[in-house]
């Protein structure tokens, strides 16, 4: 799993560069939009800062009982620090030990995690490379009663989820995504947009032995006969996106659904059962609420992927994202240049 690891961050890498490239030749071109709805300020250097979060789960819900297992990781809060200036763009991120001092409540959890989430005014493109060692079960209530302070663990799942997206955006002239999420540009007026794309993912999850914590009754295990499993989607995604602005106030809300095909093994008492390919689904959402003052800039936002495919009764959803809460100020680094 780790030369998985490394092949994928290469070539996140490699797709970073060349994405940065193209907003960089797309900045170039003569492409107009309404200036009457859009103020774009790419000139300026923008710098902001705040608390970030990494989104991941996986959850096995069997239709014949009408319970779900939601495994989660013991995410760390960061506080990160970034800029963006014309095309350039760069963030660092650290966790502090007093923001993430739960391992005796959720476990500790061994994790990878990058995420990419570009946009010029034209495309976006989404990427996430995740790798999770080290669960707890989310929900405990719902299968027994569960009076402790601590949370189920299962230190031995470990799963990989590698996905790449892209995306059109058919009202460019007048709509604006890097407004809401970015925050290189502002949208002055209430604009949407339809929402055209591919999407292609990976997930692997597995766990030695079976699913079902340690804790729980016999007499659930036959219903998550499942160890692991692999599998694999490419399709085609369509949604809209809308921004509402009212004065220095705005909110974006995002729904994509994607339709396309799946391959899929899976894994059970040391027997591994191939499905043939198969119709899937997939739901990318987004929410960015922001507030544009006249020094500085602040907002809330949150991206998450849900795909989710099935095995005999049980339906399995594996989730990914990000959600931040920033503040932010532009500065005009040509009024520095002047000044030379």
């Amino acid at each position: 799993m780790k030369k998985i690891i490394l092949t994928a961050y290469f070539l996140m890498s490699i797709l970073l560069l060349v994405a940065q490239d193209s907003n960089l030749i797309f900045d170039q071109e003569t492409l107009k939009y309404d200036t009457s709805r859009i103020t774009d300020y790419r000139e300026k250097l923008n710098i902001y800062g705040g608390f970030f979060g990494k989104i991941h789960s996986i959850e096995l819900n069997n239709s014949d009982i009408n319970k779900k297992l939601r495994y989660e990781p013991n995410s760390k809060t960061s506080i990160g620090l970034g800029f963006n200036y014309k095309w350039i763009g760069l963030a660092v991120a650290f966790s502090p030990g007093f923001l993430n001092s739960d391992n005796n409540v959720y476990g500790e959890t061994e994790s990878f995690d990058m995420q990419l989430n570009l946009y010029s005014r034209t495309f976006g493109v989404d990427g996430y490379l995740q790798y999770y060692k080290g669960y707890y079960l989310k929900n405990p209530e719902d299968f027994t009663t569960w009076a402790n302070e601590a949370y189920p663990l299962r230190p031995d799942l470990e799963s990989l989820a590698i996905g790449l997206s892209g995306y059109y955006f058919t009202n460019h002239k007048k709509f604006s995504y890097k407004a809401a999420y970015n925050r290189t540009q502002v949208q002055k007026k209430s604009a949407g947009s339809w929402i055209m794309g591919a999407y292609a993912n990976v997930n692997i999850a597995g766990v030695p032995g079976e699913i079902i914590p340690v804790e729980f009754s016999d007499t659930l295990r036959p219903f998550y006969n499942v160890e692991g499993y692999k599998t694999g989607s490419v399709g085609f995604s369509g949604g809209y996106t809308y921004t509402v602005v009212l004065k220095r106030f705005f909110m974006n809300g995002t729904l994509v659904p994607g339709l396309g095909i799946r391959n899929g093994e899976y894994w059970s008492d040391g027997i591994n059962t191939k499905q043939e390919t198969t119709v899937t689904a997939s739901i990318t959402f987004r929410l960015a609420i922001g507030y544009e003052g006249k020094k500085m800039y602040a907002g809330i936002s949150m991206v998450s992927l849900v795909d989710s495919y099935n095995y005999e009764s049980i339906e399995v959803a594996s989730s990914s994202g990000n959600a931040r809460i920033y503040i932010g100020k532009r500065f005009n680094v040509n009024r520095f240049k002047k000044h030379k």
